[in-house]
This record gives C-alpha cells, sequence and structure tokens, in this order.
C-alpha cells in the first residue's frame, strides 16, 4: 500500500511582477528629488563658503586672496584696491549690488587694480584670522565697507569709508590710480 502525501498549497504561478501599492511607488520618485535637491543644496552652499573664504563674492570684480593680490601688484605695478566687508553689513551689500556688480566700475577695477576682499568673521566667529587683524590695524579700518588703495609695498595712496553711491566709487577709483607715485592720501 502506498500512501499518497497530501500535496502542500502550492503558492499561485505568477505571470510577471507584483502590483506594488501606491504608497511604494511614489516612494522612490519622491526619495529620488529629496535626495537631489539635497545634493545640490549641498553643492551650492559649498561654492559660496569657498567664496566667503576667498572674498570672491561680489559682483563682476575678480577678487583675489590678499596675498596673491601683493604679489601681483608687484609683478605688474598696479596698486592694490583692499576692499575690507562683513556680512552683517547693510551698505557693503548695497556696494557689491550697484557698484562691484556694474561693468564699467569692475573693467575699471580689473584693468587698474590688484583687487582684494577683506571679509570681517569678528561678529559671526568672534575673531578674525590675524592677517585681517593686521591689516585692519595697518590701515585703521573702523567702519564697513572701507576701500583702501595703497602701493605694491603696502603704502596707502587713498580710503574711502562708507558707500555713497556709484559716482562717487568711480571718481573714488579714477583718482587713486594714479596715485601711486605721489604722497599718501589723508583721511
Amino acid at each position: 500500500m502506498s500512501s499518497v502525501e497530501p500535496e502542500s498549497p502550492r503558492p499561485p504561478e505568477s505571470h510577471g511582477p507584483r502590483p506594488r501599492s501606491a504608497s511604494q511607488s511614489k516612494l522612490s520618485p519622491i526619495l529620488l528629488w529629496v535626495l537631489l535637491a539635497a545634493a545640490l543644496f549641498r553643492i551650492v552652499t559649498a561654492v559660496m563658503e569657498k567664496q566667503k573664504e576667498t572674498g570672491t563674492e561680489g559682483g563682476l570684480v575678480r577678487w583675489v586672496p590678499a596675498e596673491t593680490a601683493v604679489r601681483t601688484a608687484r609683478a605688474s605695478g598696479k596698486p592694490i584696491l583692499y576692499d575690507f566687508t562683513a556680512e552683517w553689513c547693510a551698505p557693503c551689500h548695497v556696494l557689491d549690488r550697484d557698484g562691484w556688480a556694474d561693468a564699467k566700475v569692475a573693467a575699471l577695477v580689473n584693468e587698474s587694480y590688484a583687487p582684494a576682499r577683506v571679509v570681517d568673521r569678528m561678529r559671526e566667529e568672534g575673531r578674525n584670522p590675524g592677517w585681517i587683524d593686521e591689516l585692519q590695524r595697518r590701515y585703521r579700518v573702523g567702519a564697513f565697507p572701507t576701500l583702501v588703495v595703497t602701493t605694491p609695498d603696502g603704502r596707502e595712496i587713498a580710503v574711502a569709508q562708507g558707500y555713497s553711491g556709484k559716482q562717487r566709487l568711480i571718481e573714488f577709483l579714477e583718482s587713486s590710480r594714479g596715485k601711486a607715485g605721489a604722497s599718501p592720501s589723508t583721511r
């Protein structure tokens, strides 16, 4: 006598992929978009941070780090234009938007100066790097924005504190670029 074992129930045969529930089908595209947005946000913030570290934000002017500006000025004989600025400074942002973003102003600066932005971080970080403190002491920077034009060896040529509009900025830049061989100006 042979015993027949009862057959175990078989799962139904599948013909193709199992249908997904509505929540599963929407989860993947949403997750993908969130990840892409996070990656894009990180890239943008990294670029902005790099600009802040090097002082390269600020319109159409081709800003360089201060130590590079000194070397460039020595090699080219151009005066250095220091833009002492700060993130919290409203007039500095107006200067960025109305002055440094203007094509005529940027061309004048890029052709005539070795431009360097010096970003004060005292309010945000409680201190500045030593080289910023030294430059601010040397050129008696007490307000932002302050523009200082110097010879390649660091002798002060001209100083402008605050921002009084694009026309005054152009006048300051044009008059100070020709004073590189003259005696230092007074405030």
